[in-house]
């Protein structure tokens, strides 16, 4: 396992037909909902886990998983430490939704979860098929979700 980590690289997404890097991001979303028994509370604990302090910390215990919100964490250590680490350091200013440039919905959070452009990457990327049999195989199990 050190030996594949050593050897294992990290680079954004390729640019594809929207013309720019995208990205999706592994944000952890924090709400307090109306209903919640201590409102004050939990805003407060929100507040303080994205002091510096704490969320620097967060951010360097997570080894980069926890993406930042904020532009003033761009510069938090864990982005340089490692050089495979700096390119989810970007990745907030790359997001584009899921949908994009259709409707969000059930379609458009299927094929995410059902990792259809992933799976079409890897497939091309390790030689199990051709980028354009990878692409073919990637739009009929799209089509499941987008129905007409």
């Amino acid at each position: 396992m050190r030996a594949l980590a050593a050897d294992i690289q990290h680079v954004n997404m390729p640019v594809g037909p929207v013309g720019r890097p995208t990205e999706l991001s592994p944000f952890t979303p924090a709400f307090v909902f109306k209903y919640s028994k201590y409102p004050n509370a939990a805003r407060e604990y929100l507040r303080f886990m994205m002091e510096k302090e704490q969320y620097v910390a967060w951010q360097n215990a997570s080894i980069g998983y926890v993406q930042q919100p904020l532009k003033a964490y761009e510069a938090s250590p864990v982005w340089t430490a490692d050089p495979k680490h700096t390119p989810f350091r970007d990745i907030p200013k790359l997001i584009l939704d899921n949908g994009y440039a259709g409707k969000l919905g059930a379609a458009s959070a299927g094929v995410m979860a059902d990792y259809v452009v992933v799976n079409m990457v890897a497939k091309a990327a390790s030689g199990d098929a051709t980028p354009q049999a990878a692409a073919a195989e990637a739009e009929k199990r799209a089509r499941r979700y987008y129905r007409s």
